[in-house]
């Protein structure tokens, strides 16, 4: 196929007027386009991954210079990997090298049951990765953003403390202990989202919860059933409660069979639901029906190792089949911006909304 001349007209709303049009269900000028951009926009900025993830306010800098350079709809947001594990006691670390590579866990909280026994909830304002992300929401209020919660998974939370090896064997040998862990992280998760709704007001958080452990390529839909899923159920319950109205949704890779048991799951309309390329977007979206925006899914590999005629050709196809979804539609990548993707194209994605994506009422 022979990608079209890029013929860009100019956006007639701002991202702020289009998000909200967005969930409103009100008119929109074109498909809104969020990169989902972290340590990419750390690399542009001209600077390091620890200073990235250690100076919160370098990071909220970094990421609006990348929207004022890219004119995308995405704001800033702020997530260190394995911040629970390492509130909980585990040695965070830095590769020496690539200088992209994503921080670690050079030892976890716990390893053993008798460690887990041991775990005592940590204080969310001096912890270094909850301390950190409130330092972080503190300056983006500031700013006028909404301020980030994160939802869970509670899952992902006690991977991060024992490592996803060990939790993976004890789902068969260790069964009480999983559960004990669920029953630590999903407090932990609460803890900090009280600190942040006494804080900054329900009404100006929203949540933003990812599943990479829950995914099939990982675990059973019996295992997210059994253990997971009841512990999302009270996030869920206990957030919406407090007044939290908006959601962020991310189901990292193929979570088909376990799309059943989140109508279990208490859920605000309009919520945000972003899918992997595994996932068929179309069988999605028929899935949640007209009160959910779907977010996706174009590739991850083709945004680092593409081409840019490539990856506008890819964001038109996925645009072309979600633009008139009943319940709305935003082109994102199919997980994190890989941190090495070149910026054209990431250009292309945000060229591929506004030529593709343009509603014409």
């Amino acid at each position: 196929m022979k990608v079209p001349a890029r013929i860009v007209e100019k956006d007639i709303l701002t991202s702020s007027e289009r998000m909200k049009a967005l969930v409103s269900k009100k008119e929109l000028d074109r498909v809104p386009v969020n990169p989902m951009a972290s340590v990419y926009t750390a690399l542009r900025a001209g600077i390091s991954v620890r200073e990235f993830y250690l100076e919160p306010e370098k990071a909220l800098r970094a990421q609006e210079l990348s929207i004022e350079i890219h004119k995308y709809d995405g704001t800033p947001s702020y997530s260190i990997p394995d911040w629970s594990g390492w509130d909980f006691g585990g040695e965070f670390a830095f590769h020496s090298s690539p200088l992209h590579a994503l921080p670690f866990l050079a030892k976890r909280a716990a390893q053993s049951a008798d460690d887990v026994k041991r775990l005592k909830l940590p204080d969310p304002k001096i912890a270094p990765g909850a301390g950190r992300m409130l330092v972080f929401a503190r300056l983006a209020r500031a700013r006028g953003y909404t301020v980030s919660i994160y939802g869970g998974s509670p899952m992902g939370i006690a991977g991060s403390i024992v490592g996803p090896e060990v939790l993976l064997r004890w789902f068969y040998k260790e069964p009480e202990m999983i559960h004990k862990l669920l029953r630590l992280s999903t407090d932990y998760l609460l803890l900090v989202a009280d600190l942040f709704i006494d804080e900054f007001g329900a009404e100006n958080c929203s949540a933003f919860c990812t599943y990479p452990l829950e995914g099939h390529a990982v675990v059973s839909p019996k295992i997210f059933e059994n253990f997971s899923l009841p512990y999302v159920i009270e996030m869920h319950e206990q957030l919406i409660g407090k007044g939290v109205k908006k959601w962020l949704i991310h189901l990292c890779g193929e979570h088909f069979h376990n799309l059943m048991h989140w109508k279990k799951i208490p859920l605000v309309s309009r919520s945000v639901f972003t899918i992997g390329h595994e996932m068929d977007i179309e069988k999605t979206a028929e899935f949640f029906g007209e009160d959910y925006i779907i977010g996706g899914n174009v590739s991850t590999t083709l945004l680092q190792l593409g081409s840019a005629d490539e990856v506008f050709e890819e964001c038109g196809q996925i645009i072309d089949k979600m633009k008139y979804h009943s319940g709305g539609f935003i082109l994102t990548p199919a997980c994190a911006l890989p941190p090495k993707t070149p910026p054209e194209n990431v250009q292309a994605m945000v060229d591929a909304a506004r030529m593709f994506g343009r509603y014409d009422y």
